[in-house]
């Protein structure tokens, strides 16, 4: 028989195998390893956000719900939304073709109805995405820009001593992180971010202040997947410091390696979508789609 509901609802809730169910999932639909499951289990999983699939005693599907707030603009004041980020929509190859995605986005809305959350979240793993969950509901809402860097083999400048990238704890980076981010944008509660910080490190980065004497020119929260390639997902400025002068600096800590830096979308030009909302509410209570709203750097 076939059911939908919250893994902290379901019978099975403590049982070790239906653990190992939604790791098996993990594994099969988004190649997660050993690190990134212990992490996630130990840190960022709950059964109370956690949607479950079955039929009869197996999970087929999962799809995860994580709180947050969007401030938005409403009426031309800025306005918080509660909100629900959907996250790690799978099901098992397997089971494909029996719409269980699409159920448990209904389940979703229901559950988040019922909750008080005003709009839900999500971004799309492809473009191609976008459409699918255009069909149910969702709108394009946020956009990024995304630069791509060649190896520069030599610094350009005559001296680069003073560049360095000064690692912080969380809660060092987190008040900047507050101060910095566009005034369109999601805030992220304490046990996602935590997530979002493990998982950096996981993948041979972190959170950084990216320093220039005693200066500070931006922080960043860096991913390095391979040793040859640095992705920044996210980069947010002090004030007077320009975008080329922190690309630069991190280009020249960085001689050797691809770079990518991801960017908040307050440019007009070479903006791509990067996230899309579900609203709940009556349709004058909407946040304004201003298509400059930032989604942080994580869970993508």
């Amino acid at each position: 028989m076939e059911t939908i509901g919250l893994m902290s609802e379901q019978p099975m809730c403590q049982n070790p195998l239906a653990l190992q169910q939604l790791k098996r999932i993990w594994r099969e639909c988004f190649e997660a390893d050993d690190g990134y499951l212990d992490a996630y289990f130990s840190i960022g999983y709950r059964p109370e956000q956690t949607l479950v699939f079955q039929d009869d005693d197996t999970i087929l599907g999962m799809l995860t719900l994580l709180p947050c707030q969007y401030r938005g603009i409403h009426q031309g004041k800025v306005r918080l939304y509660k909100a629900a980020y959907l996250f790690a929509v799978g099901t098992l190859p397997q089971a494909q073709g029996r719409q269980i995605a699409s159920k448990l986005l209904g389940a979703a809305d229901d559950v988040l109805k019922k909750q008080g959350v005003e709009l839900a979240l999500l971004a799309p793993a492809e473009p191609s995405l976008y459409h699918f969950y255009q069909k149910r509901g969702y709108e394009s809402f946020f956009t990024r820009r995304e630069l791509f860097f060649e190896p520069k083999g030599r610094a350009e400048h005559l001296d680069t001593r003073t560049l360095s990238l000064k690692p912080v704890s969380l809660s060092e980076y987190y008040p900047k992180h507050i101060n910095l981010i566009p005034q369109e944008s999601i805030l992220w509660d304490e046990q996602t971010l935590c997530f979002a910080e493990r998982e950096s490190i996981l993948y041979g980065g972190g959170l950084y202040v990216l320093m220039d004497g005693q200066n500070e020119l931006c922080i960043c929260n860096i991913y390095r997947y391979k040793e040859e390639e640095v992705i920044v997902k996210e980069l947010l400025l002090q004030q007077g410091v320009s975008e080329q002068q922190a690309i630069e600096a991190l280009r020249d800590l960085f001689l050797q390696c691809r770079v990518t830096i991801r960017l908040t979308g307050t440019d007009k030009e070479n903006r791509v979508p990067s996230g899309m909302i579900r609203f709940y509410g009556p349709k004058e209570d909407m946040p304004e789609n201003t298509q400059m709203a930032y989604l942080p750097f994580l869970l993508d």
